[in-house]
C-alpha cells in the first residue's frame, strides 16, 4: 500500500511537471505603425515601408502566430510584409483607447497562449502595455518621432514582464520625418 501512494504521487508530480513544460507561454509582441505620410487616414513613408522590412527581418523568427492591426492603413501596411512573406492571418480591431476591442479580438480568436504581434498607435501602446498586466508602465502617450520600439510582455509565474527593443533605423535617421 505504500509503495503504491508513492507510486501515485510520482505519477500525479510527473504529470504537473509535465502539464507546466508544455503550457504554452503567451508573447506579445507591440509596435507603433511605421512612419506615415500626411492626412487623414495616410500610407506609410519610403522610411516607413522600409521599417516595415526591418521589423520582418527582426520578428521572423519568434514564431508569430497572428498580427493584430487597427483599422488604420498605416497600422495595416507596417504588417504587410510580415503577413505576406510569412503567411500570417491577421485580425483588424478597432482602436480604443482602453484597448478592450483589441483584448476581445485575442479572447475571440483564442490567441492567448501564442506568440502574436500587435500594431497600434502612440495613444494606445501604453494602455495596451498596462491592460497585459505591466501595471507600472507610465501613462501618456509615445512621442511623435518614435517608430523604433519592440515592446515584448512574457509572463513568468502568470506576472507581465516587459522588456523593450529597438528595430531598423533611428527615426529621422535617413529621411525627414513626415
Amino acid at each position: 500500500m505504500k509503495y503504491a501512494l508513492i507510486f501515485l504521487s510520482l505519477l500525479f508530480f510527473a504529470g504537473f511537471v509535465f502539464a507546466q513544460q508544455d503550457k504554452p507561454q503567451t508573447k506579445i509582441f507591440i509596435v507603433r505603425h511605421a512612419e506615415k505620410g500626411a492626412g487623414n487616414n495616410p500610407l506609410l513613408t519610403d522610411a516607413g515601408n522600409k521599417r516595415a522590412g526591418d521589423l520582418l527581418r527582426k520578428l521572423q523568427h519568434e514564431g508569430i502566430a497572428k498580427i493584430y492591426v487597427s483599422n488604420t492603413r498605416r497600422s495595416q501596411n507596417t504588417g504587410d510584409s510580415m503577413r505576406i512573406q510569412l503567411n500570417i492571418d491577421t485580425v483588424h480591431y478597432i482602436a480604443d483607447t482602453l484597448c478592450d476591442k483589441l483584448v476581445n479580438a485575442i479572447i475571440q480568436h483564442s490567441d492567448f497562449g501564442k506568440t502574436i504581434l500587435i500594431i497600434a498607435h502612440s495613444n494606445t501602446i501604453p494602455q495596451i502595455i498596462r491592460k497585459f498586466g505591466v501595471k507600472d508602465y507610465p501613462y501618456g502617450d509615445i512621442p511623435d518621432n518614435e517608430f523604433d520600439n519592440i515592446f515584448l510582455i512574457t509572463y513568468k509565474n502568470e506576472k507581465a514582464r516587459l522588456k523593450i527593443m529597438k528595430y531598423g533605423a533611428k527615426p529621422g535617421a535617413s529621411s525627414p520625418m513626415q
